[in-house]
């Protein structure tokens, strides 16, 4: 049979149109919608920055400036307005190498000028105590705080997110300073996610923020606020930093001189000759239990410490710091020297927010608040804060707390371990602060009035050193041995050390 090429044709186009219907473009979905905005907003701020080639080229920053901290959780009081200290900061930031280093100068409340500098190297890093020229490694945490740093740098942040492109997203418009932004996100490498307010006229980034479970203030927006916008070679960097903590300024920074590819300097990542090099502090999980008596444990191992007092049923501890993260890893040392006493009574020293953050833990175990009349709001605040970023025991199971006064002096523990509670406030430190002592043992438990370093020279006094040796004279204890909150077991005479230590010029 014979078929006309006409025929053909048409016979063809039919079989195609069977076997492959055509594709019609569909409209694009949600996120990829806010993806492409998000996108077109972020590479406008880059070329509103100087352009990707120029932030690209910038190698190295060194920043010179001073502002003021805010004392947020470390105030004399809770409730009510911080005060504050001043601050000066230099630093230089090796982006070529991975590498910073930000010297900070500052007088806290009640102590003395503390210069103090932090090195990131790549991999490694340590602190270095200026004043006793001791070098402590970053621990793992740190050094990944660090690197975080470097890249929300100002210089660095655009890149950042340019480089996470893939998890861009528009969160749409909003007023910030009176004026319109776009806000976009992006997720950091490490998880986090970081929203960028971009100027709607300039497209310059006013502030970034974050949000993350903090363990005394809950679900918390941290922010980051940049302006004082100039040009330093070639690009537009921001000579003011304001950061902000669940609302509320934490600290104030003003630059009065930024320098781009100056080069970094060798000796800025290098400790000092004759740097005393300190072991690394443990982690929060990191729990050492050290015994001084019978039944009596100095609780260590990481950046704060507490005691502990096993008694004939239960256990009395004696501090709740840092978190979560550390009060559980600290329930279960206990149980593993005491199995099947629970502890029942906690002893908050005072309130600020590193020697708090643990109580919540302890509440959902229903133990019992020893604290001081000014700390009653703050303790029943905190166990009521929403976590739910990252929910705990108490979040979970939501339990009033149960709270104990403590006026003046009160006794607790047993017959065979009584424990003496004093209210040694007001300190230039803080209004009121419990101090712990055992009179069978002669130990006594302090929190933040004196530490003592684990390695290293003591550090010259000062008049919270002061306040609390007259406080301790009029109480007339004969103590023998002294368990701070923060450093290794003690003396009196390591006290005394420090009083005769003078501060430098």
């Amino acid at each position: 049979m014979r078929t006309s090429r006409g025929s053909l044709v048409v016979v063809i186009a039919a079989l195609v149109s069977g076997a492959a219907p055509v594709v019609r473009a569909e409209p694009a979905e949600v996120s990829q919608k806010s993806f492409g905005s998000a996108r077109q907003a972020l590479d406008a701020a880059i070329a509103a920055h100087g352009g990707l080639d120029a932030l690209r080229a910038v190698k190295d920053v060194q920043r010179t400036g001073s502002g003021t901290a805010y004392n947020q959780g470390q105030s004399l009081r809770p409730g009510t307005p911080y005060s504050t200290r001043p601050i000066a900061v230099k630093a230089v930031i090796d982006f070529a190498k991975g590498r910073s280093s930000t010297e900070t100068t500052t007088t806290p409340v009640g102590g003395i000028r503390t210069p103090g500098r932090s090195v990131l190297r790549g991999d490694d890093g340590f602190n270095l105590a200026l004043l006793t020229n001791v070098m402590t490694p970053l621990t793992a945490p740190g050094i990944a705080g660090a690197k975080t740093a470097l890249r929300r740098d100002p210089a660095a942040l655009l890149l950042t997110a340019a480089g996470r492109a893939e998890t861009l997203r528009d969160l749409g418009d909003a007023t910030f300073d009176k004026r319109r932004h776009r806000v976009i996100t992006f997720a950091d490498s490490d998880g986090s996610q970081i929203a960028l307010y971009l100027d709607a006229q300039s497209h310059r980034l006013a502030k970034f923020e974050t949000l993350a479970d903090n363990a005394v203030l809950g679900d918390q927006l941290s922010e980051v606020v940049l302006s004082d916008y100039r040009a330093v070679s070639g690009v537009q960097l921001p000579f003011r930093a304001v950061t902000r903590v669940a609302g509320e300024v934490v600290q104030d920074l003003q630059f009065t001189e930024i320098r781009v590819n100056a080069g970094a300097a060798a000796a800025a990542f290098e400790p000092p000759a004759g740097a005393v090099a300190a072991k690394p502090v443990g982690g929060p999980t990191t729990v050492i239990a050290s015994k001084l008596a019978d039944n009596v444990y100095f609780v260590e191992g990481s950046s704060h410490n507490s005691l502990a007092v096993v008694m004939a049923d239960s256990i009395l501890l004696i501090e709740a710091p840092l978190g979560d993260e550390r009060s559980q890893a600290v329930i279960a040392k206990l149980a593993e020297i005491a199995p099947g006493k629970p502890v029942k009574a906690v002893v908050a020293t005072h309130y600020h927010y590193d020697h708090s953050g643990g109580l919540r833990s302890y509440i959902a175990r229903g133990a019992t608040i020893y604290t001081t009349a000014g700390n009653r709001a703050f303790v029943t605040k905190l166990a009521a804060t929403p976590h739910t970023i990252k929910p705990d025991a108490l979040s979970r199971t939501p339990a009033a707390p149960s709270i104990e006064i403590v006026a003046g002096k009160k006794v607790l523990g047993d017959a065979a371990h009584p424990v003496e509670l004093y209210d040694v406030g007001p300190s230039p430190h803080i209004d009121e602060m419990l101090v712990a002592y055992l009179p069978r043992d002669k130990v006594l438990y302090v929190a933040d009035l004196i530490t003592i370093p684990p390695q290293g020279p003591i550090a010259p006094g000062t008049a919270v050193n002061r306040a609390l040796s007259d406080k301790l004279k009029k109480l007339g204890l004969d103590i023998q041995a002294i368990a701070p909150a923060h450093g290794r077991m003690g003396t009196m005479q390591d006290l005394q050390k420090a009083l005769d230590t003078p501060a430098p010029n």
